[in-house]
């Protein structure tokens, strides 16, 4: 935890200069202590990433040292950011306040930098001494030759054909699985079975680094430490070599250039966690072996700690609830399962036993046999660099079984300043590189995919998110307080999440070091908040009340200087102040579906603002945008804005759209005929535009869309909502759409023609779309669709799916065609389908 307090310290320093440069006070006093810093900051960086498993006492005391101070250093930081930033109420305050602005916030600063340079010499003193470095080893190895699995039978039959697979080139398999998902104890049974078929086996057991391997190699074959020894000795055999738990290129490299290719038929058996690293080893997707998709079943859980709790294997009537729910917990991995069986056949068999260990589960993530799991992550969790082990750690803000919702995570990372900015990327594209890292790491799992591919969203299994509860409880990086532990402990609150309790038990706290406050369940109306709350945490720069029960915008909000993330999505709050503008640190403003139907034209005043989410549902489930003022075009940094109306009274603003170049997603409604080339012409102009919604005045309205000659290529979703005379010709060259919606478009010829050779289309919604009576799917059509709704095209009678048409679709909706009578298919075809959305009486099969 201390390379994230010095990572998060960093980011603030380089955050502080930027704000020296833009600021208008003379603070050039401090330019030079402010660049010590810096300079101090990254050399500890380094060297905390040098010593990083240090065991010693003196090496823990170091690091506790190191992580306060940079927690130091961000509190001076953001004071003074704050202070300097603040603007006198009135005109007469306005001399005072200018004179204190300019020297009182500086010389407080300076004062404290005395301070921390102090404790600075002091940490430099025992940093001289040279550390005595552990290198942190995977723990899979421990498990080696560890008691038979419940469940392993199944893998070992088709991880065996993949190795006595009858071919002469050698063979590269990876075994991919999570941590505890039981690869080691696969492939030490795999390993034993095939004594007779190799000249010669080894088994290594990769370290964090790849020193070391040569000797590891050739002490497994009793070699002498030389490769060219190792290379003479293989050249002609028949070798089987297991790898145990690699994690990264660079070991793998290393070892393919040490071993001879020989085409004997050798095998090598690598394991890991990263799923992107097993593709990379593997000779083949056919070589892949993925634990994860053939978990353990319930029946086999069950087995399994019946196994290991209890001396005859079976579970006491008294006891089944409790050990249901603890088999539940563990969520289908063996180590966990085969941990807290064997914890629990060695304590009392009551139900005060077994419900005291179950709730410790939840509640008291570092007891001891939590911790046993917990070794397995360490590996894991170590070799994250600090910023991808703070977006990591800011999973156990959620509650427990909450599926996140990725665009949300994404975005708090954003504002949390875990994301270091790369040339050519946006903060949102790196933050995506960082979650398919822990994705790929299987510390975090993926809960709902979109049908492109792309993640929807994600979660940490309970026992993950019990080690990053252990993890922080240690290092203050969050406090999480819920109706069951509702103690706040006696350590700076930096970043609070209350789950199902009243804000109301914050009463007597002290919140001023509070950065990031979130809410979840419980009563949580603003009524409930404590008068002095915003008063208490002025530099708060995350605040979180999604889904609260809020009618109001908490105008007491707006004094919160450096706040750079307000979400108050799904509340039932109408309107917005004038005074957000005094919010001028905001990068992320989410009021999506609540009431707010028109922004206060201050909100032109925001100008640091990345994402605007805006908008509801009315009257048939039809989207509806907020009304923006003229001005809107000021925002040059925005990346998303959605909804929005098109006209602000008699102006539209379709126009000044064209200055927000940065545009990545759009969303527009109320359009009218007139505002048509307008909005092309922006939208030509937003060459990095991803997302495109559209919807017109009215159903009855045209949307006029044919003066795109240069549309942006990176347009993967596109909805249209209004009357349609053809499809534009531009939307037919979009090689990136995955998903297109067409409503009230009332085509008169069918929009499969402009649409079906789009290389990428992965979903097709038609909703009133088409007022012809046949449609007709001809062969080799949508190659790539997966998901096609037909909606209220009530002159529709006849829809025509011809063989060979749409070979990858999933899902097949037909409803509300009034007229319709026949939907001609092939036999193949209903057979390929997942889910089938169609009255049975309407199909008719055709020959195929």
């Amino acid at each position: 935890m201390a390379e994230v307090a010095v990572f998060g310290a960093i980011t603030l320093v380089d955050k502080l200069s930027l704000w020296l440069v833009e600021s208008w006070f003379d603070f050039k006093r401090i330019e030079i202590e402010i660049e010590e810093l810096r300079k101090w900051l990254n050399t500890i960086k380094v060297y905390l990433e040098d010593t990083e498993g240090r065991e010693d006492t003196e090496g823990l005391k170091l690091r506790s040292y190191v992580r306060d101070l940079a927690f130091e250093i961000q509190d001076v930081i953001e004071d003074l950011m704050y202070e300097a930033t603040e603007r006198p109420r009135h005109l007469r305050q306005a001399i005072k306040f200018i004179y204190a602005s300019m020297f009182c916030p500086s010389k407080r600063f300076s004062s404290r930098m005395k301070a921390i340079k102090c404790k600075i010499r002091s940490i430099d003193a025992l940093c001289i001494c040279p550390p005595h470095v552990r290198t942190v080893r995977s723990s899979s190895n421990l498990f080696l030759g560890d008691e038979h699995h419940v469940g392993i039978e199944k893998h070992i039959k088709p991880l065996l054909s993949l190795v006595c697979l009858e071919d002469s080139s050698d063979k590269v398999i990876s075994v991919i699985g999570d941590a505890g998902s039981g690869k080691t104890t696969l492939i030490s049974e795999v390993y034993h079975i095939l004594n007779s078929n190799f000249n010669c086996k080894a088994w290594v057991s990769v370290s964090r680094s790849s020193d070391g391997l040569l000797e590891k190699l050739c002490e497994a074959l009793e070699l002498p430490h030389k490769i060219n020894k190792l290379r003479s000795c293989l050249q002609h055999k028949r070798y089987l070599l297991v790898l145990d738990d690699i994690w990264n290129e660079n070991e793998w490299n290393w070892i393919k250039n040490v071993l001879p290719s020989n085409n004997t038929g050798s095998r090598i058996i690598i394991t890991t966690r990263k799923r992107s690293l097993g593709s990379y080893c593997a000779s083949s997707s056919h070589y892949i072996y993925d634990l994860n998709l053939h978990p353990l079943t319930c029946e086999e859980a069950w087995e399994l700690f019946c196994d290991k709790a209890f001396q005859d294997g079976k579970c006491p009537d008294f006891l089944v609830d409790w050990s249901v729910k603890i088999v539940k917990r563990c969520e289908g991995l063996p180590h966990a399962i085969v941990t807290i069986g064997k914890f629990l056949s060695n304590k009392q068999q009551s139900m005060m036993e077994f419900r005291k260990v179950h709730d410790s589960l939840q509640y008291e993530p570092d007891n001891p046999f939590s911790h046993s799991f917990y070794r397995i992550l360490w590996p894991s969790y170590y070799r994250l660099p600090p910023n991808l082990k703070s977006c990591f750690l800011y999973f156990g803000l959620f509650p427990e079984d909450y599926s996140i919702k990725c665009g949300r995570i994404i975005r708090l990372w954003v504002a949390e300043g875990f994301i270091e900015q790369k040339r050519g990327k946006t903060l949102e594209q790196v933050a995506y590189e960082y979650l398919d890292e822990l994705i790929q790491m299987s510390l975090v799992q993926v809960s709902r995919w979109y049908l492109d591919g792309q993640v929807r969203s994600c979660r940490v299994s309970n026992l993950v998110r019990g080690f990053i509860l252990s993890e922080t409880m240690k290092d203050n990086f969050f406090t999480v307080v819920s109706r069951q532990h509702t103690s706040l402990g006696g350590e700076k609150i930096r970043r609070l999440s209350l789950h199902n309790c009243s804000p109301s038990i914050l009463q007597s706290k002290d919140l001023s070091y509070l950065r990031t406050f979130s809410l979840f369940g419980g009563d949580n109306r603003i009524e409930s908040f404590p008068r002095s709350f915003f008063r208490k945490v002025r530099l708060l720069t995350v605040l979180d009340l999604e889904n609260s029960a809020l009618h109001h915008f908490p105008e007491e909000a707006v004094k919160l200087n450096l706040l750079t993330y307000l979400s108050l999505r799904n509340t039932k709050i109408d309107s917005v102040p004038k005074s957000i503008k005094k919010l001028q640190n905001l990068i992320i403003l989410d009021l999506k579906e609540t009431l707010v139907t028109i922004f206060p034209m201050e909100i032109v005043k925001l100008h640091k603002l990345l994402f605007l989410f805006v908008g509801g549902r009315g009257t048939y489930q039809a989207a509806v945008g907020a009304q923006v003022s003229s001005g809107i075009g000021c925002l040059t940094m925005l990346e998303k804005l959605s909804l929005i109306k098109a006209n602000n009274k008699n102006q539209s603003i379709v126009k000044e759209l064209g200055n927000l170049i940065h545009m990545r997603e759009l969303g527009i409604t109320e359009l009218k005929v007139e505002d048509g080339k307008n909005l092309c012409a922006s939208i030509e102009k937003m060459e990095h535009l991803c997302s495109l919604y559209v919807n017109s005045a009215s159903k009855e309205e045209y949307l006029d869309l044919n003066y795109v000659t240069n549309s942006p290529q990176l347009i993967n979703s596109l909805i249209l909502g209004g009357r349609l005379e053809e499809i534009p010709a531009w939307i037919g060259k979009l090689n990136s759409l995955s998903k297109i919606q067409l409503k009230w478009s009332k085509l008169q010829s069918s929009p499969l023609e402009a649409l079906q050779a789009l290389p990428s289309l992965k979903e097709l919604h038609l909703y009133d779309a088409y007022t012809g009576t046949v449609m007709e799917f001809s062969a080799e059509c949508f190659s790539e669709l997966k998901m096609l709704e037909i909606e209220q095209c009530n002159r529709l009678n006849k829809v025509v799916i011809q063989e060979r048409a749409l070979p990858k679709l999933q899902k097949l909706t037909i409803k509300k065609c009034d007229s319709l009578v026949m939907v001609h298919i092939t036999k193949n075809f209903l057979s390929q389908l997942e889910e089938v959305l169609v009255p049975q009486d309407l199909i008719s099969m055709i020959k195929g």
